[in-house]
């Protein structure tokens, strides 16, 4: 089999059917593919990394212990992405009830360009970049975040969002339109991203 890292979906989903039909060994499997995924994600919402911890650990518990649940599951990587969502809003949720404060919103930090600039144009770029990006809603950002970063397909994506397809296109076409009118320079950013990974 191919490295954990290079699985296609239909090795990813073969994982998961083999976890669900009570090998416990690909449970170890499914959380190392997937686990700094999450975390790269839910560091998007701006939550300590201590609370996301704890976030997906919550998720894969959830997916352990209730494997039921998960059974016609066809794409992991989706569906563990909305689990640890639903988890992070729910907790967001516990945090209005108790402080009140309600600013929850996906936000991106550009990480990408590390091994590719120097540190002081990395740093210029980077600025630049969340300028372009804090045109955008907190819906767009993520949209944006999990069709460029993750790579997402847009059926996936309206799976996270929930929305339909369709929408989601429509949502990323105008984030991009936005982002156009300011500067083209971030569309050159979004293209050689997809190309480094």
């Amino acid at each position: 089999m191919s490295t954990i890292a290079n699985l296609s979906l239909n090795d990813e989903q073969l994982l998961l059917n083999r976890f669900l039909k009570g090998h416990d060994e690909y449970f170890t499997l499914i959380y190392n593919r997937y686990v700094n995924q999450l975390m790269a994600y839910g560091m998007g919402w701006g939550f300590d990394r201590e609370m996301l911890k704890d976030a997906i650990q919550d998720v894969f518990y959830k997916l352990y212990f209730n494997r039921k649940a998960f059974e016609g599951v066809t794409n992991p990587k989706s569906y563990l992405i909305r689990a640890l969502k639903n988890r992070i809003l729910d907790l967001q949720k516990n945090n209005i009830e108790t402080t009140g404060l309600t600013d929850l919103e996906f936000s991106v930090t550009p990480t990408i360009l590390d091994n590719m600039i120097a540190e002081e144009e990395r740093t210029a770029i980077e600025r630049q970049i969340q300028q372009y990006l804090n045109l955008l809603t907190g819906r767009q950002r993520e949209a944006v975040y999990l069709r460029f970063i993750e790579e997402m397909e847009y059926e996936e994506i309206a799976e996270v969002l929930d929305m339909t397809a369709p929408a989601v296109r429509k949502l990323i076409c105008r984030a991009i339109a936005r982002i156009r009118t300011e500067d083209m320079s971030l569309l050159l950013f979004l293209c050689l991203s997809r190309m480094v990974e």
